[in-house]
């Protein structure tokens, strides 16, 4: 984690810009984030547990889900936001560190990470992505939401500097790119998704004109431009090898004249072996 103060920020200031904006149905900031939330939601498909990982206010569980979720975070303030604003999952809020172990956790079928990642160390967004995939059912999926560091983000994140009371200059030490993610991210499922274009900005006079525009811009550009990263890591069914399959093996090597035959006959041992 970086050097920011976090508890400089208002509790529950993000969730108060979104009620705001979506009761007004207008406003650049509170669109975003509700774009944001809906995206994340439409791509986390059929689950019955769901966690989301550094929760806040509890904002995406508290307007957007339901009580297949719950809600982690350091922040003890927060948690207590979450607990009061959304009363209906007053349960399904926690306060604690998943690398930490402090809580008895389950197994998961969708985990979320939105907007996180940027505030920590490389090494750090490492070692937690491993401890969130061990946490996955199998066929389980991570979501995770960063800024994209491509294009005109670093422009808008000075801007938000100037006209807004939070500023993202030192709370973002880690920027991220769709090919630094290809690069960092050992995974063998994983998909990287722009959105969150610049049609985004007709919501500062109405937040229907905003979300049109940036749907037209997605799909007249698919999805080309985009200021923020959606990225999916899938777990992939691990393959058991049974027994009979490895007694096959080993009966196979004792012979030498075998190992030569397995060598030149390999698509049709592979085929047998599937099939057992």
């Amino acid at each position: 984690m970086g050097q920011f103060d976090y508890s400089t920020i208002p509790i529950g200031y993000y969730d108060k810009i979104l009620s705001d904006g979506l009761e007004k149905n207008r406003g650049i900031q509170s669109a975003w984030h509700h774009l944001k939330f809906k995206t994340v939601k439409q791509s986390m498909g059929s689950y019955s547990k769901h966690l989301d990982v550094a929760c806040g206010p509890g904002t995406f569980i508290g307007k957007y889900l339901d009580s297949r979720s719950e809600g982690i975070d350091v922040s003890e303030n927060q948690i207590n936001f979450a607990k009061k604003n959304y009363s209906k999952h007053n349960t399904n809020f926690y306060v604690g560190n998943v690398n930490e172990n402090t809580i008895d956790f389950k197994k998961y079928d969708v985990i979320t990470l939105l907007e996180f990642i940027e505030h920590i160390s490389a090494d750090e967004v490492d070692a937690l992505l491993k401890t969130l995939y061990d946490m996955l059912n199998e066929n389980g999926k991570i979501i995770l939401t960063t800024p994209n560091y491509i294009g005109l983000w670093p422009i808008l994140e000075k801007l938000v500097g100037v006209l807004s009371p939070v500023s993202y200059k030192d709370q973002h030490i880690n920027r991220y790119t769709v090919n630094r993610i290809k690069k960092e991210f050992n995974y063998s499922s994983i998909t990287i998704k722009k959105y969150i274009n610049y049609g985004i900005f007709m919501s500062l006079f109405n937040h229907n004109i905003g979300l049109k525009f940036h749907e037209i811009i997605s799909k007249l550009f698919k999805n080309f431009f985009g200021y923020s990263l959606l990225i999916i890591i899938n777990k992939t069914k691990t393959w058991k090898v049974k027994e009979s399959q490895v007694l096959l093996l080993q009966k196979l090597f004792e012979n030498s004249f075998l190992i030569d035959q397995i060598f030149y006959h390999w698509n049709e041992l592979v085929l047998l072996l599937f099939y057992l």
